[in-house]
């Protein structure tokens, strides 16, 4: 990726790249986007390109490959990038983006994009091969996998954390004293309008052209494959996102079990 400054930054005021490398703006708009995969993320990096040139990304369900296309914050001034009111990131439940990993990156046969990911989780957490989509084995892998991915994210494996199961939490931990803003995944139609409008009077809009999403596919519904052991393991490897998911949802004031 190209290390320029937005054009909407004063030329005088651009200070030695530094923390803003961790966030996308636009030239357009002097918002700021921290990344955490599998939270959306497809659909808002093809929505600040949008920002930028008006119409969607040529690639837009590869977008990520293309990172020469956007802009980081490296050159924008800390003070600037703490007092933004429109510094920002999405977070997830972690249940659904445990499974939204399973099924796209790991249980997805038609997936042959993260080819090195899967059989690398197939070797390690011992996952068995289900053809036939059987109910059985999904929770089997899914349990194994949970199991190694906390000896993983402990530094008890050779392979390195990965951001797509990595913990939100450490995610966030990098920003710092930034003055992050959260909004969630389930109330991103809802939230993202309400924090940048003021910036982008028609963000809702624009929202609403942005057709590209990284959907799992999901043979067995959530409801089916969630066992007391799979529910439990999340809960204690993702403890503290679940814990600030909650407090996300409460402070937009969404009660809990009504995300929609």
């Amino acid at each position: 990726m190209t290390e320029r400054a937005p054009l909407w930054l004063d030329s005088g005021a651009r200070e030695k790249p530094g923390q803003g490398r961790l966030f996308f703006t636009t030239d357009r708009y002097p918002l700021f986007y921290l990344q955490i995969t599998k939270c959306g993320c497809t659909f808002l990096r093809n929505l600040i390109y949008y920002l930028d040139h008006d119409q969607e990304h040529p690639h837009g369900g590869r977008i990520h490959t293309f990172e020469d296309d956007f802009i980081k914050a490296a050159l924008v001034p800390r003070s600037q990038l703490q007092q933004s009111p429109y510094m920002f990131t999405v977070v997830r439940d972690p249940m659904d983006r445990f499974l939204s990993l399973y099924f796209d990156k790991i249980a997805n046969p038609h997936n042959t994009t993260d080819v090195k990911i899967k059989k690398n989780m197939f070797k390690n957490a011992r996952l068995k091969r289900n053809p036939r989509n059987k109910l059985g084995i999904h929770q089997h892998n899914c349990v194994q996998m949970l199991r190694w991915l906390d000896s993983n994210m402990a530094g008890e494996t050779r392979l390195k954390i990965n951001p797509h199961w990595q913990r939100q939490s450490a995610r966030i931990a990098r920003a710092g004293d930034m003055g992050l803003r959260f909004v969630t995944l389930d109330g991103l139609n809802w939230q993202l309008p309400a924090l940048l409008s003021p910036l982008i009077p028609d963000i809702a809009t624009k929202m609403n052209v942005v057709k590209t999403r990284n959907t799992s596919p999901k043979p067995i519904a959530k409801s089916d494959v969630v066992t007391p052991e799979i529910e439990a393991l999340v809960s204690e490897i993702y403890a503290e996102d679940a814990a600030h998911y909650t407090q996300v949802n409460s402070e937009w004031g969404v009660a809990p079990g009504n995300v929609a």
